[in-house]
């Protein structure tokens, strides 16, 4: 998804600004990169 307004990572503290990519993480909004890659179950 990409920001539509601009804020505030609380993972690494830096902008995010309007057009990056965003995901939920912890039900805050982050820098897609700064959230962890959630691994598949493997069964």
């Amino acid at each position: 998804m990409k920001a539509r307004f601009r804020g505030v990572c609380p993972e690494c503290g830096s902008e995010i600004k309007v057009g990056q990519e965003i995901t939920r993480y912890h039900g805050r909004w982050v820098h897609r990169s700064c959230a962890p890659e959630v691994e598949p179950e493997s069964e």
